[in-house]
């Protein structure tokens, strides 16, 4: 590593720079979840078994980080100082005594970045000095930490810059004038950096942290943070809930022990409560995408209102004040649109009672889409809506079946040569449907389900000529409370498959959600949720899938993995796809576009895919599949 020696920074600060940045593979910014630094500091009070202990609490409560210092310090400070610490004021009486007990070596410091980094811990460390940095460049830390006291060293900022390392920097003790010239100096050499807001004073009281200041820090369009010198835990948790992309926090075993920084550091079990805590504030803290929960929606179409017709209304009448009403359920136009609808011609006939829908002011809906599609698309329908559904002509159809659907007596009006797909039943009653279920009468209830549902196929399936039926099923292997032993599941659902009547279709097995949405409780997903124990589950018993692009997502999100790896694992167990966008952790079946799914790197791997799939895209169906024909407008851009 070679640094300058002498440098002087002058710029305009009209650069600017791309955030977020990752360190170690952790991405840092907005809307991605808080990294949390533990800082060791000089806490280890010189002792390398008591610095390794340290990390172990780190680790032991899933921190991201652990952070040292290192310091030259004849380097630092002139051999006066260092010799005769007498003669200077009480502050250096006190500090540089500390600060040479304290010191690590080098080559106890590289052990101990060999050691955090065994604990799956990132070892970063602030470097004093010049040659402290280089020393840390020479061990390879990934990134570095400056401390408040050198925002405005710049011959260190610079050197430590052109290493190409992310930065993170404290802005305690700093004059605003200050950090904006030193923003701008880091802009300028294309620094991938971070701002923490901090207070250095030990300690700071809660009168005093300002932490609107992390708002204010934003304005440099980089990530910000706090690096807090407060007593306990709120005001981390404060931060972190304004938004602090990272939050750096000292740790120690004992608050008693000698040294500056104990007592305004973290004991082992607040650190912990300190980490649930802020990923808890991660959850709740969400994105600025405005969307409406599941339960959301159902409440609104319970409770809500619609614009309703007040007397029947025929294809050509101009509506008026005296035919409109407002009656439950909320599932058309909102009373809000009154003004709106008032004086359009109805374009189709409205029966009494009837809601009012989009279309009403917008005019008669085109079905008509660019239907550029290679591979079998299909739309979702139930029996009721069918003739409606098939008017777009889609190349397969797939009957989302109920409990009490399976006794309802349905014959197509014709025949058809598309291909048929049919999705069991998710309930029995009050109970899930379950294949995985150790309660026996729950898992012969569940394949008593799925005779019914093959029998039902075997009446659909002469209307529907393309291709043979497929039947798709959720394995179930859900819970309310409690954590199942995968084991098990893997065992119940091969049982559940040998047993099963299938009369020679084809049974597929849907992946799931890791929080899956049912009417009432917080559901857990436990099992045929991940990419490896799908293929290893395909590959030992002969099975293919439904994949659920939405359910992947969510999944993937939650156990922060690769959604691209996902897909190329299992892409060859695939048979048939329900595709809509995903949101958080459990914001399934969201329109295409609108979820956080980046569907320009993920559709590509569809490319040659030829089999059967549908947009599922919750609520699709209403409006004579308005959902569904938006989500194949969209999904028409990409070579499907």
């Amino acid at each position: 590593m070679k640094c300058k020696s002498s440098w002087i920074y002058v710029s305009d600060g009209s650069k600017n720079m791309n955030i977020p940045f990752a360190i170690d593979g952790v991405t840092i910014g907005n809307d991605h979840p808080t990294y949390i630094i533990a800082e060791i500091g000089i806490n280890h009070n010189g002792d390398l078994k008591l610095a390794k202990e340290l990390v172990d609490v780190a680790a032991k409560a899933s921190v991201h980080a652990v952070k040292f210092q290192k310091r030259n310090l004849e380097s630092l400070y002139c051999r006066d100082l260092l010799e005769n610490t007498d003669k200077y004021e009480q502050q250096f009486q006190y500090m540089i005594p500390i600060l040479k007990e304290t010191e690590l070596d080098e080559s106890q410091l590289t052990e101990l970045k060999i050691y955090a980094e065994s604990k799956g811990l990132t070892f970063l460390c602030t470097p004093f000095d010049i040659l402290s940095a280089r020393f840390l460049e020479e061990i390879g830390v990934s990134a570095f930490k400056i401390a408040s006291a050198d925002l405005n060293n710049y011959e260190l900022l610079a050197c430590v810059a052109e290493t190409g390392k992310p930065l993170i920097l404290s802005t305690g003790m700093s004059y605003w004038n200050e950090i904006e010239q030193t923003v701008s100096m880091l802009k300028d050499k294309n620094t991938a950096f971070a701002l923490l807001h901090c207070r250095s004073s030990y300690p700071v009281w809660p009168r005093e942290v300002n932490l609107k200041m992390i708002n204010r820090l934003k304005q440099f369009n980089v990530p910000v943070g706090y690096s807090g010198h407060d007593v306990g835990i709120t005001i981390p948790l404060v931060a972190a809930s304004m938004g602090a992309s990272i939050i750096e926090k000292h740790i120690t075993l004992d608050r008693t022990l000698p040294g500056p920084d104990h007592k305004i550091s973290l004991e082992p079990y607040e650190l912990n409560r300190m980490v649930r805590d802020i990923k808890v504030s991660d959850q709740a803290m969400g994105k600025e995408k405005r969307f409406l929960l599941r339960g959301e929606i159902l409440n609104r179409e319970l409770f809500g209102k619609s614009l309703a017709a007040r007397c029947r209304i025929n294809a050509g009448d101009i509506i008026t004040e005296e035919k409109l009403t407002v009656l439950g359920p909320g599932k058309g136009l909102p009373p809000s649109m009154r003004e709106s609808l008032i004086g359009k011609r109805a374009y189709r006939d409205i029966e009494k009672g009837a809601c009012f829908i989009e279309e009403d002011v917008a005019g008669k809906p085109s079905r008509e889409f660019s239907n550029r599609f290679r591979s079998q698309w299909g739309l979702i329908a139930r029996y009721h809506d069918f003739d409606a559904i098939m008017t777009y002509k889609p190349k397969a159809i797939e009957f989302h079946f109920t409990q009490n659907d399976l006794s309802r007596p349905f014959t197509p009006p014709g025949k058809y040569n598309i291909s048929l797909i049919v999705h069991g039943p998710e309930y029995m009653g009050e109970r899930l449907f379950d294949l995985c279920s150790q309660n026996e009468e729950i898992r012969s209830a569940s394949l008593d389900l799925v005779s019914k549902t093959v029998g039902v196929t075997r009446t659909l399936a002469p209307f529907f000529t393309a291709a043979p039926p497929k039947i798709i099923f959720h394995p179930g292997a859900m819970s309310l409370n409690s954590k199942l032993d995968v084991r098990v599941l893997k065992r119940q659902l091969k049982r559940s498959i040998e047993e099963m009547e299938t009369n020679g279709f084809e049974i597929l097995l849907e992946n799931l959600p890791p929080y899956p949405w049912y009417f009432g409780g917080s559901w857990k997903g436990n099992y045929f949720m991940g990419a490896e124990e799908i293929a290893s589950f395909c590959s030992d018993t002969g099975m293919k899938i439904c994949f659920d692009l939405s359910h992947a997502a969510l999944y993937c999100n939650a156990k922060k993995k690769s959604l691209l790896h996902y897909i190329e694992r299992v892409y060859p167990y695939i048979r048939h796809m329900h595709l809509a966008d995903g949101y958080g952790l459990d914001g399934e079946g969201i329109q295409i576009g609108e979820g956080d799914i980046d569907l320009a790197s993920i559709m590509p791997c569809f490319n040659n895919y030829r089999e059967s799939w549908v947009p599922e895209i919750w609520r699709g169906h209403l409006d004579n599949g308005k959902g569904f024909i938006e989500a194949l407008s969209r999904l028409s851009v990409y070579d499907l």
